[in-house]
């Protein structure tokens, strides 16, 4: 076959391929998978104004927190995020359980969260006295504003950013400050913190600090999506926390 007709031949191939909707790997998307983990938790008052078994219960709380970690599975179109315990050491007792429990607290995510980057919409899983809820919702403005300063974050420059945003749960704008990596074009980032140019690598919330331990990509990740179909708007969400707010003071 002469270089005429192996050309027009691999042309037949690459249309039919197309044709069945059947794209060859060169276009797969690749995908992103981002392993955070707490770096810090930040406590209301000295640890030292505690007394002996505070303070003891308190660095067992420390400590548990180094146990959890939370993964991101991202592209530029989607993203999902939840909470991964990796570094468990057998069974945990009540005690164990209830230090886990009061470290998560601190970072005050929700159980998963889902994010379509196309629709700029987020779905997410919050738990409320002891039962998963569902919300779907449009993107959440932090009102980001780039700053110059920079740092690097597990060998990649970083870029520093302040927002600010409404929380529901504390009825309260709260404050946050993020570092991204402009070089890693993702708009994701832990939990519902996203949007800037670059993926988001540490956060500094009002409870805790969370930094990216790992980043890892392949085409092979996949993305798991949230069923809204039983999901409530923003408004409701907003609405069922009022109403609970009031049962807890009359109660």
């Amino acid at each position: 076959m002469n270089s005429t007709n192996l050309r027009y031949s691999t042309l037949k191939v690459v249309f039919f391929l197309f044709f069945w909707g059947i794209t060859p790997n060169l276009y797969a998307q690749t995908n992103y998978k981002v392993t955070y983990f707490i770096a810090e938790l930040k406590l209301h008052g000295s640890i030292d104004n505690l007394d002996e078994r505070g303070k003891r219960f308190t660095k067992q709380v420390i400590a548990r927190s180094k146990d959890i970690n939370y993964v991101l599975i991202a592209n530029q179109n989607e993203s999902y995020f939840e909470r991964m315990d990796i570094l468990k050491k057998g069974d945990d007792t009540p005690l164990e359980k209830i230090q886990s429990n009061m470290a998560q607290r601190f970072a005050s995510f929700n159980e998963k969260t889902y994010a379509n980057h196309k629709q700029d919409s987020i779905i997410f899983v919050r738990k409320l006295v002891g039962q998963d809820f569902i919300i779907k919702r449009d993107y959440i403005n932090f009102n980001w504003i780039i700053k110059d300063d920079t740092k690097k974050i597990v060998g990649f420059d970083a870029k520093k950013a302040e927002g600010k945003y409404y929380n529901p749960v504390t009825n309260k704008e709260l404050k946050v400050e993020a570092w991204f990596i402009p070089s890693i074009q993702l708009q994701s980032g832990p939990d519902i913190f996203m949007g800037l140019p670059g993926l988001i690598a540490e956060i500094n919330i009002k409870g805790a600090v969370i930094t990216v331990k790992k980043i890892e990509k392949n085409e092979n990740f996949e993305i798991d999506k949230i069923d809204d179909s039983k999901a409530m708007s923003q408004q409701e969400y907003e609405d069922l926390i009022k109403d609970l707010t009031k049962k807890f003071i009359e109660e």
